[in-house]
């Protein structure tokens, strides 16, 4: 008869097991946050994306009172609500910009949970805020005349910032795509912008048409900046020939805004010229599935919402498709 013995290695590999989850569940908010950030690097997040979830946690942490030697399993539901609230109600941001943050952190603590650096993740019972349903933001051809007159063309500066605000109010192109713009990028051949997936927000090379206007804007551009620099590497620089800072034309958008006395009409941005040209797109007859398409959308939906400011267009197809209407009752 076999006898029932206690075995020491048995009884040793547990107690490794627990000085395992132990070591893991010590690491500081600190070391916590390196780990999943390299993991980010390795599932190819982008360099910016990585550096916005960086700010939302330090922002956190700050709100919350959570110091970077802290536990990180110190990190509860009610540091994430009180988060919530003082962004709310105490520095008055928008339920839109603070879902934005809010996404970012529970990222961060998602892949916590995942990797074993704390047993429950504090974010499972919190949800996104509330939103009313979105408004875009567009300009009339009147404050686009406006907006477009306070740039001084006689300048590098002004004359950079008027293509690239051209480039966004007739082809579309948000912020970043214009910020990481090369020259190869564009076929003046076939009037057309070539956009790698690595600029993208959906990670997809993308083609979008230009008009004879922006099209020798651009060369004029580019004629100049090989005089001025020599060699350059983006479509949009400084005056040293170096790539432009990161939000540096959403700065300047905002600076001719506020020349043109916009700010208490509209919202004088790059990206409200972004939405402009997809509004007069649809205006002048184009269909929704090739806006699609110049705008980068991955799904339908997000195109759909221009949809509710060319109502004229929806009667005037009506019309024309009533005038082929044979039938009769």
């Amino acid at each position: 008869m076999a006898v029932l013995k206690r075995r020491q290695g048995v009884r040793n590999r547990r107690e490794t097991d627990g000085i395992v989850k132990s070591f893991r569940a010590t690491k500081t908010v600190h070391e916590a946050l390196g780990i999943v950030c390299e993991l980010f690097e390795t599932e190819n997040y982008r360099e910016r994306t990585i550096n916005d979830y960086r700010k939302y946690w330090s922002e956190f942490m700050e709100v919350a009172g959570i110091q970077p030697t802290d536990n990180i399993t110190d990190i509860t539901e009610d540091h994430l609500r009180s988060y919530i609230s003082t962004m709310l109600n105490v520095r008055d941001l928008s339920p839109v910009t603070i879902n934005i943050r809010l996404g970012g952190i529970k990222s961060i603590l998602s892949r916590m949970t995942k990797r074993g650096l704390i047993n429950e993740n504090p974010a499972k019972r919190v949800t996104k805020l509330r939103v009313d349903e979105k408004t875009i933001k567009m300009l009339t051809d009147s404050q686009v005349r406006r907006f477009f007159k306070m740039i001084d063309k006689d300048t590098f500066p002004g004359f950079r910032d008027y293509v690239a605000f051209l480039i966004a109010l007739k082809c579309g192109l948000r912020s970043n795509e214009l910020e990481g713009l090369k020259p190869e990028d564009i076929d003046f051949d076939n009037l057309v912008i070539m956009l790698p997936g690595a600029v993208n927000k959906n990670r997809k090379n993308r083609m979008v048409p230009m008009t004879e206007q922006v099209a020798e804007e651009l060369r004029q551009l580019l004629t100049e900046m090989t005089e001025y620099f020599g060699t350059f590497t983006h479509v949009f620089v400084n005056q040293y020939g170096e790539k432009i800072a990161k939000d540096h034309l959403r700065k300047r958008a905002a600076k001719y805004g506020e020349m043109a006395d916009l700010k208490k009409e509209c919202r004088p941005s790059l990206h409200s010229l972004r939405h402009t040209f997809a509004i007069n797109y649809l205006r002048n007859g184009s269909d929704i599935r090739s806006l699609q398409k110049i705008m980068g959308h991955a799904d339908l939906a997000s195109t759909e919402i221009y949809l509710d400011y060319v109502d004229d267009i929806v009667i005037e197809q009506y019309r024309k498709a009533s005038r082929n209407d044979t039938l009769k009752v």
